[in-house]
């Protein structure tokens, strides 16, 4: 499914540590209905621990918009993209999985994100955030880290790192 001239909701990817910023961007520059999922944890300094609340999903927030608002979303500083499909376009989120993200997220219950996609062997990848965001590389090994390979053709050597999943995205 894909938008249409009625108001669904769509993820957009924000770049890194942006997803406030462009949450409140398009709520306020664009007017449009905005939701940034935020949990509460505990982050460690060297000289104490403290309760943050944070993005529950990292570099994503979502925006109800239509077909229209496609280029004023894009324009928007901080926002890198949206989640789409090559056969589908824009990913559109059913208003119920919206619903049901909500009371996850406000039942103040502990919640685990666990990216679904499948990072299997040869996977085209794009790096969608962190140091190395906006790369383009493939998946080297069958695992549950990403194992993330440049290859650099005219001298025939790949360099791997191992990203967080969360990071990339199949293209």
């Amino acid at each position: 499914m894909s938008l249409s001239n009625i108001p669904q909701w769509a993820a957009v990817y924000t770049a890194a540590r942006a997803e406030k910023t462009v949450t409140d961007r398009l709520s306020q520059e664009l007017n449009l209905e905005t939701y940034l999922p935020m949990h509460r944890v505990l982050r460690k300094w060297s000289d104490r621990v403290k309760s943050v609340e944070v993005p529950l999903l990292s570099s994503y927030t979502f925006v109800k918009m239509t077909e229209r608002d496609i280029f004023d979303v894009r324009q928007v500083r901080g926002v890198s993209g949206f989640v789409s499909f090559p056969s589908s376009g824009i990913a559109v989120i059913p208003q119920g999985e919206m619903d049901a993200m909500r009371r996850l997220v406000e039942s103040k219950e502990q919640l685990y994100v666990h990216n679904t996609i499948s990072l299997h062997k040869g996977a085209k990848v794009r790096v969608v955030a962190g140091d190395f965001e906006g790369m383009e590389g493939t998946i080297v090994h069958n695992c549950s880290e990403g194992n993330f390979a440049v290859h650099i053709s005219n001298i025939n050597i790949s360099l791997t790192i191992n990203i967080e999943p969360d990071a990339l995205q199949v293209i």
